[in-house]
């Protein structure tokens, strides 16, 4: 038979008590405490995965978001080019239109032309915009050169989503020659056009009316002719 002690507790050696019962609630208070961290981050996180950082940061810029809601719609908070900035995680950063931004400050800036292969400079207005904004063209070629391959994506990859290869987030997750291109399968993984040098004509403002392509890509024409549009797809002698 046990006693209770002075103040009402039960002794430690009671058959009431068990070292397993303590065992019990400190795993669960971790449990608690593990499931908390883990909804707390979900919360504070959007679907998609954030480019990886492709540059050694030597200075950090000012951040413009600190969490995913801090960004637009689908937009997350993600550490690109030596700051955090909203990126949309679905579009390869490389490959997005230059974007000067709204504010009225002129700073020199660096973009990458992913039509010509090339970085380019531009004037950046000082705030929004998009991640294809470098501060150098060293910055700019050590994060879109390698990554961004040459080549052009077909214009219909995988129309059957039977054929659809594992997904893909830029060109380096692609073997080989291989690009990441915009497909049914969403982006995935092509075997690339050859793209010739020069450049198509600009199109003409209005056609009387579009022919059949005569080709798809720049492969297709003889000699150095490109496959442009010009009221339809056709073999031209492009400029330089």
């Amino acid at each position: 038979m046990w006693t209770v002690t002075e103040g009402g507790h039960l002794p430690l050696h009671s058959p009431t008590f068990s070292w397993r019962n303590v065992a019990f609630l400190l795993l669960l208070s971790l449990a608690l405490e593990w499931t908390s961290a883990w909804l707390e981050k979900k919360i504070t996180e959007k679907p998609g995965v954030c480019p990886k950082e492709r540059l050694s940061c030597t200075t950090e810029l000012p951040n413009s978001c600190l969490t995913d809601f801090d960004c637009e719609a689908y937009l997350k908070c993600c550490f690109f080019a030596c700051q955090k900035k909203c990126l949309d995680p679905f579009r390869e950063p490389c490959r997005l239109p230059v974007s000067q931004g709204d504010c009225n400050d002129g700073a020199r800036r660096w973009y990458f032309d992913f039509e010509n292969y090339r970085c380019r400079s531009f004037t950046y207005s000082g705030c929004k915009g998009n991640a294809n904004n470098f501060l150098s063209e060293v910055d700019c070629k050590t994060s879109c050169m390698l990554t961004v391959k040459n080549g052009q994506c077909p214009l219909f990859p995988f129309t059957d989503r039977m054929e659809c290869p594992p997904s893909c987030h830029s060109d380096i997750d692609c073997p080989l020659t291989d690009k990441c291109c915009e497909s049914r399968c969403g982006f995935a993984c092509a075997d690339a056009w050859t793209v010739k040098t020069g450049f198509c004509p600009h199109k003409p403002s209005a056609c009387a009316k579009i022919d059949k392509p005569k080709c798809l890509q720049d492969g297709e024409c003889p000699w150095g002719e490109k496959c442009c549009s010009h009221c339809g797809l056709k073999c031209i002698e492009p400029k330089y």
